[in-house]
């Protein structure tokens, strides 16, 4: 069975070795790594700085925040958003019944909740300290989640070892996000399927303000960020309260706007810069969308024409990518190995 009872083993993500247990410690002939609450550190380092801004910034985040963990508001606020942001029904999560599942960029684990309880093995990876939560959040759920501290680009498994993997908006958090599509694909098993959300590039406006505005707050800490971000919340909930419709009678090309009737505070977060408001998640988890959005350094957007040519690299069969609000979800098929 190997060093745990578990059906997929950990590896040395830089060597593929066998690991041994050793105490607080799975060791290979090459490195060694701690163990904390039964969870494996792999990453005590990472050298790239913007990267490590990335996973201090989602460690504070899941770590300060309870966001998604309540039942009863799970099921009624959060769950139908993350439903659609992995273009997913009600009905489609029998797609996860009895499969080996791998999520990357677990967090805290409020995502977990639509396929790890059905799973027959479930395993959740994310590079920051959030990830010691997960076995709390999610002990009424999911008996034995296998868990660890790990880099996508260095994931501690054998490649095909997985009957599916998972990811909701974390690729576009890496240094390069085809290459953390890429090297998570790896650990996927021909035929089985992956599903994940990425980021859709925006407006020209809405682009230049998100640039600058990240530049203005990702060098804060994640505390001093949250304080200054309030303001933009204040004014989406303003815009909002505000209750007024206008309508552009034709489309403004240069500036990527559609002609339609928007809700005012929905015209400027489309076209302008992201100030998210939802009356149903009240202030703090609003602001937590907009922290999220605009305080970790690496936050790449994409095309459809760049997810496609992807997928057509890496031999893919693509079962849909939808074009949501503000990113696409995706769900493909692995036909052949992956090098």
């Amino acid at each position: 069975m190997g060093v745990f009872a578990q059906k997929i083993q950990w590896v040395d993500p830089i060597t593929n070795e066998t690991l041994n247990s050793d105490g607080h410690y799975l060791v290979s002939n090459h490195s060694s790594y701690s163990i904390f609450n039964g969870i494996p550190n792999f990453v005590d380092n990472v050298n790239d700085q913007t990267q490590k801004q990335v996973q201090e910034s989602f460690g504070e985040k899941w770590s300060q925040s309870d966001f998604g963990q309540n039942d009863a508001e799970f099921e009624e606020k959060i769950k139908p958003v993350y439903l659609e942001m992995m273009g997913l029904e009600e009905s489609d999560l029998a797609v996860f019944n009895n499969k080996i599942i791998l999520e990357v960029g677990i967090g805290s684990g409020s995502s977990s909740r639509l396929w790890g309880p059905q799973a027959k093995e479930f395993h959740g990876v994310d590079i920051s300290k959030a990830v010691y939560r997960v076995q709390t959040n999610l002990k009424k759920l999911i008996s034995n989640p296998i868990l660890s501290q790990a880099d996508i680009n260095k994931l501690p498994y054998l490649d095909e070892s997985f009957d599916v993997v998972v990811s909701n908006g974390v690729f576009h958090h890496t240094p390069d996000t085809k290459l953390a599509l890429k090297n998570s694909l790896k650990k996927l098993k021909i035929g089985g399927f992956c599903i994940f959300y990425i980021y859709k590039k925006k407006s020209p406006v809405r682009e230049f303000s998100d640039d600058y505005i990240r530049s203005k707050i990702s060098d804060l800490s994640y505390n001093d960020a949250w304080e200054k971000i309030k303001p933009l919340t204040d004014f989406g909930k303003l815009l909002h309260e505000k209750n007024t419709q206008i309508t552009i009678p034709f489309d403004i090309e240069l500036l990527g706007i559609k002609k339609g009737t928007y809700d005012l505070q929905r015209f400027f977060y489309d076209y302008f810069f992201k100030c998210f408001w939802k009356d149903s998640w009240g202030y703090d988890y609003s602001n937590l969308v907009n922290v999220d959005w605009y305080h970790p350094k690496y936050c790449w957007r994409h095309s459809k024409d760049e997810i496609q040519s992807w997928c057509t690299e890496f031999n893919l069969n693509i079962k849909y990518i939808k074009e949501l609000e503000s990113g696409y979800a995706c769900y493909v098929v692995k036909t052949s190995s992956i090098t």
